[in-house]
Parts: structure tokens; sequence; C-alpha cells
């Protein structure tokens, strides 16, 4: 184990700083001026020393919050209370709203009709085309060539035949 060689100086005013490190002696406070390292020691030692705690005053701490409440400002008159006007109106929207909404589906017309099926010679009726000429497809015919209108009634009578 290596062991390190302190100067008897030094030595002397540790031992007096360990004995009273408030006043260890003229020497030592001679030496402390000229070596740092014994100079922090003695802070070392006022740093460890036992200080008794400052005492409280009886009841202090039961007093506290009264006396911090006391500085505060005091507090402000209360406006009137919103919150039950402010429920009515809710309520009477929540109410206004569900009645518009019940009353909107009652009058609306439904979305699907339930209907019977249909027969195998009824079809759907088709609508007429607005704004168009009912004698439009008979112009169309008579402006057709001999031979484009003997094609036309080939292909009618093809399709007629077919099942």
């Amino acid at each position: 184990m290596n062991t390190i060689r302190i100067p008897d100086e030094c030595q002397r005013s540790l031992t007096c700083i360990e004995a009273d490190p408030l006043a260890p002696g003229r020497e030592a406070l001679a030496h402390l001026q000229t070596c740092p390292a014994c100079a922090e020691a003695r802070v070392w030692w006022l740093a460890q020393e036992d200080w008794t705690p400052a005492l409280v005053p009886a009841d202090y701490f039961e007093k506290l919050p009264r006396r911090v409440l006391g500085k505060l400002p005091a507090p402000r008159s209360r406006a009137p209370r919103r919150g039950a006007w402010v429920a009515a109106a809710a309520a009477l929207m929540l109410c206004t709203a569900g009645a518009a909404f019940w009353a909107g589906r009652v009058n609306r017309s439904p979305l699907v009709e339930a209907s019977l099926p249909k027969g195998p010679g009824e079809s759907e009726p088709q609508p007429e085309t607005p704004f168009r000429d009912r004698d439009e497809a008979l112009v169309q015919l008579q402006s057709l060539s001999p031979d484009e209108a003997a094609a036309l009634l080939k292909r009618l009578e093809q399709s007629e035949s077919k099942p």
C-alpha cells in the first residue's frame, strides 16, 4: 500500500484544524494563507461541522396556510351562474333538432316501393323522350335508298323469327 508523505508543517496545521476548524490558531492561519491544500481541508472541516437547526415558533406550520391565504388578494364577487342557463339552452336545442329530424323522416317518400313481379307478356312502358318528334323515325325510313330499306327489312324479319 502506498502512503502519501505529508509535510510536517501541513500535518500540524491539519491537527489544529481538526481540533477547532473555526479558530485553529495563529500558526495554522499563517500556514493556510500559503498552502491551498490545507485551506481546502479547513473548508471541508467547516462544511462537516454540525450546526444547530433553526428553531421555528410553536404552531408555525399549522398557521402557515391561513397566513398565506391572508396575503392573497380578496376573491372577486362571483358572477351569476350560467351553467343552468347553458344546460337549458342545450336541452332546448336538442329537443328542437330531434323533432325537426323526425318530422322530416315522416314526410319523406319511401326509397323502395313494393311491386308485384311482372308477367312474361308485360314490359315496362318506355317513357317518351321529351322534345322529340314522333314522325322523326318515319322521316328517317323515307330517306333510305331502296337497297338500304330492303336490307333493313331482312334484318327485322330475321330478328322476329328468332325466339
